[in-house]
C-alpha cells in the first residue's frame, strides 16, 4: 500500500505544483493568507482538483476501512475467512485512535499546527484535529523542490502562526531544513512517515509518529 501510494504521487507532481501556485498567489493577495484558523482543519491549497492525498496510512481509522475491504476481497475471491483476525484488528486499531487522540487533546490548541518535509500528514491532521500551516515542499510529492518564493511564503506563515517546529522526513532538504530554522527560530524534527519501525508494526508506527508529533509540539 506505502509504495503503490506513493508512485502514484510523483506521477501526479506536476499538476499539485501548478495548483498550489495558483492557489498561493490567490490567497496571499487576498490577504487570507494560507489556510483558514482553527485546529481540526487539513490544508490542501497545493493539491490541484482531482489529485487526491495518498498518505491515507497516516489515519488508523482509515486503515481499518481498507482492512475491512481487504478482507471482503479475500472471501468472495478467495474464499479465506478472515473474520477473526479482522476483528482482533479492528480492536487493536480502534484502541490506537483513542490513543492518539488523548496525546493530541493533551496538546494546547494554539500548538496544534504543523510545518512539514511535505504535504504528508493531511489524514493525520484531519483525523486527530490539527492545522497544515505549511511544507518546505509544497506538494504530495517528496520528490519535488520548493522555490525561493514559496520558501519566503512558508516563513512567514511560520513567524505569523508562531509555529515552533517543522518535521522533516525522507527527501526534506537538510540543507534548506537548517537554514530555515535558523532563520525563524524554530526546532527542525525528523518524523518517518514512509515507512515502517523495524518491528514491521502498523501500530508501532503511528504511535512512534503520534508520539514524536505530541512531545515535538508540547
Amino acid at each position: 500500500v506505502l509504495a503503490h501510494h506513493h508512485d502514484r504521487s510523483d506521477h501526479q507532481e506536476q499538476a499539485e505544483h501548478d495548483g498550489h501556485a495558483d492557489h498561493a498567489e490567490h490567497d496571499e493577495h487576498d490577504g487570507h493568507g494560507d489556510h483558514e484558523g482553527g485546529g481540526g482543519h487539513a490544508h490542501h491549497a497545493g493539491h490541484a482538483a482531482g489529485t487526491p492525498d495518498p498518505h491515507l496510512w497516516t489515519d488508523p481509522v482509515a486503515m481499518r476501512e481498507v482492512a475491512r475491504a481487504l478482507a471482503r476481497e479475500l472471501r468472495a475471491g478467495l474464499g479465506v475467512d478472515l473474520s477473526d483476525r479482522l476483528a482482533d484488528l479492528e480492536l487493536r486499531l480502534g484502541a490506537l485512535d483513542a490513543e492518539v487522540r488523548r496525546q493530541v487533546a493533551a496538546l494546547p490548541a494554539g500548538r496544534r499546527k504543523l510545518v512539514t518535509g511535505h504535504e504528508s500528514m493531511g489524514y493525520f491532521a484531519q483525523r486527530y484535529g490539527l492545522t497544515l500551516v505549511g511544507a518546505v515542499i509544497p506538494g504530495l510529492s517528496s520528490s519535488a523542490e520548493a522555490s525561493a518564493a514559496q520558501l519566503s511564503r512558508l516563513k512567514r506563515l511560520i513567524q505569523r502562526e508562531q509555529v515552533e517546529v517543522v518535521f522533516t522526513e525522507i527527501g526534506t532538504p537538510p540543507r534548506v531544513v537548517k537554514a530555515l530554522a535558523r532563520e525563524c527560530g524554530v526546532k527542525a524534527v525528523p518524523i518517518t512517515t514512509h515507512s515502517l519501525p523495524p518491528d514491521g508494526s502498523y501500530l508501532t508506527f503511528v504511535r512512534d509518529l503520534a508520539r514524536t508529533v505530541t512531545e515535538s509540539l508540547r
